[in-house]
């Protein structure tokens, strides 16, 4: 121990000649140069495993694991009849998804995530399944490039990125289920992206190469050739800025082209417009608003039946499909807590202009204990008209519970 480590006080009293209530030997052997050496040595070791004890600690909870189940409690009017008169059906208790998560930092330049879903309504039946699994890196690459690579959901618009229990509805938008299919645009591929210099506006482009799987499965064409798929390509620009001091504004445009018809090599193109509005003047208190549009365009020669398309004279035709569908929805957050929104649906079909479904639904949410836990009661009306048809409105009410296990939220406000 060097005189400076001495209390002030104890030096102040040696020098006024007073006595050193520190026993003698103490200073004695603290001043010995050996001593100060093994102290200092004991020291070293002291910070060497406390270090060492934190890295192990660190190791010890990577991965991240979430746990995230759904159940929906549902009934609708869209298939029982009383006297001629529709009525709701008998509320169905559903098993939805279980979905588990493992995330985590594989080194300070990369991360992994993988999910793993277990699917419903039969859940004895089920089985675990992947449904993502990818690595990216965040770092390290030149031109501070971001690669991903694996099996996930490409950047496609906003809501394709979106698991079921991120969203603050029930119900995948129709434009998104119609022309995604129910599992969205997720396929095995890999993914670049890159930050342009556009000054304070954020501004991001990412480019995918995808094995080319995701819409042929959504349309319902088995593909029996026997062949290597086709490759399938998926783009997406966008823009982040912050609109005054407490809300922002994202848009972007996306692009996704790939072969719908593996028999005739026929090709599709999507075309996606997308904008994200956030309001957030406090922690309890927000307001979304997001929206998309998304253009169609083919060339086909069978439709989603493999049923060639034919004339009015009854001969085999190929026919150019323009459609298109839309989304629009409001989340209002209160008292932290709470969520109230509406939602405004409209979509064509993939093979067809002529057939037109619309959707107005009302949602609300309740996610008590930091969002572990959410609750959403949904109420949905939904119109279907198909050209030279009747058309058809079914109502649906939905409440669906879920919670989460781990760090992953079941709602992330």
């Amino acid at each position: 121990m060097s005189t400076s480590s001495i209390p002030a006080s104890a030096v102040l009293r040696r020098r006024k000649g007073h006595s050193d209530p520190t026993p003698f030997c103490s200073l004695s052997h603290s001043e010995d140069p050996m001593v100060r050496q093994t102290h200092r040595v004991l020291a070293v070791l002291l910070v060497a495993l406390s270090a060492s004890g934190t890295a192990r600690a660190q190791s010890s909870i990577n991965p991240e694991i979430s746990v995230i189940p759904r159940f929906l409690l549902s009934t609708d009017d869209g298939g029982t009849l009383s006297e001629g008169k529709r009525e709701f059906s008998r509320p169905e208790f559903i098993f939805e998804e279980l979905e588990v998560v493992f995330s985590g930092y594989l080194n300070p330049y990369a991360r992994a995530d993988v999910v793993l879903a277990l699917a419903g309504p039969d859940v004895e039946a089920a089985s675990l399944g992947l449904e993502e699994a990818y690595l990216t890196v965040l770092r390290g690459l030149p031109l501070d490039l971001n690669l991903r690579v694996g099996k996930y959901r490409a950047e496609f618009g906003k809501m394709n990125m979106m698991h079921p229990h991120q969203w603050p509805f029930v119900t995948q938008p129709l434009s998104q289920e119609r022309f995604l299919g129910e599992e969205s645009l997720n396929d095995l591929g890999l993914s670049a992206s890159l930050l342009l210099p556009t000054g304070d506006v954020y501004t991001r482009l990412t480019v995918d190469v995808l094995r080319g799987l995701s819409i042929p499965e959504a349309a319902g064409l088995e593909d029996t050739t026997g062949g290597a798929p086709f490759f399938a390509n998926s783009a997406r620009l966008m823009g982040f800025f912050p609109v005054g001091d407490d809300a922002d504004l994202e848009a972007g445009v996306s692009m996704y082209t790939g072969i719908h018809d593996p028999y005739n090599r026929d090709r599709f193109w999507y075309w996606n417009l997308d904008a994200k509005y956030r309001w957030r003047p406090d922690s309890y208190t927000s307001l979304v608003v997001q929206g998309e549009y998304l253009l169609n365009t083919r060339d086909a020669e069978l439709g989603p039946d493999l049923a060639p398309f034919v004339d009015a004279d009854g001969n085999p035709e190929r026919r150019c499909i323009t459609s298109g569908g839309l989304y629009v929805f409001a989340d209002y957050q209160f008292l932290k807590i709470f969520s109230v929104g509406a939602r405004f649906d409209w979509s064509q079909a993939p093979y067809t202009s002529d057939e037109d479904a619309t959707a107005y639904a009302v949602f609300f949410g309740y996610y008590p204990v930091e969002e572990t836990i959410g609750l959403r009661l949904h109420y949905q009306h939904t119109r279907t008209e198909v050209s030279g048809g009747a058309a058809e409105a079914v109502n649906f009410i939905g409440l669906q519970a879920l919670f989460s296990l781990g760090p992953h939220k079941a709602h992330p406000f």
